[in-house]
């Protein structure tokens, strides 16, 4: 019987390094994910009695003011988020300083969880809320990320459907006050 001649497969050997080195990129991206920042889901107390007020029909006119500070506005998203599941976005952190807020987190992405932020200035005009977007990182395809872009600015234009009219909004580091009136 003649000695079985033993031939070293190239293709073989290739795909194995690919597939290794593969493997280990989804390995490190996977342990590179951070922890989600997780706060819980509490309606801020001055946001609900607004609101209560506002449902009531019992306004004319009336001022009003709210304190937030950063905890209570990821406490108040968190609520609103769990109170409304069809939005694929979860665990919102934010920053306030005064000349800029940043928000981030996470939205499902056809069952991907990607981690997003953006960066927006925000002012007042004619009682109303302007959203100036600094900066977003979407880690998605430019056509994707223009849509959703595109969408961000349609809804920050219905703030003029909002029951209330903003006087004034002072932004200091952590915090923001409002004031405004109820139509």
């Amino acid at each position: 019987m003649a000695a079985l001649k033993t031939r070293w497969n190239w293709n073989r050997t290739i795909a194995l390094v690919l597939v290794l080195a593969n493997l280990f990129t989804w390995a490190q991206m996977l342990l590179a994910l951070a922890k989600p920042h997780i706060v819980e889901p509490v309606m801020d107390p001055e946001v609900q009695a607004l609101l209560s007020y506002i449902a009531s029909g019992k306004h004319s006119g009336e001022s009003w003011q709210i304190n937030l500070t950063e905890l209570e506005g990821e406490q108040t998203i968190t609520w609103y988020l769990k109170k409304y599941p069809q939005i694929p976005f979860a665990y919102p952190q934010m920053q306030i300083t005064p000349d800029y807020v940043v928000g981030e987190g996470d939205v499902l992405v056809t069952g991907l969880r990607l981690h997003v932020s953006g960066k927006v200035r925000i002012t007042l005009k004619d009682g109303l809320p302007v959203v100036e977007i600094i900066s977003l990182n979407l880690p998605l395809p430019p056509a994707m990320r223009q849509a959703i872009q595109d969408e961000i600015r349609i809804q920050l234009r219905r703030a003029d459907l909002l029951p209330v009219r903003f006087t004034s909004a002072e932004w200091k580091d952590g915090e923001v006050i409002v004031k405004g009136v109820i139509k």
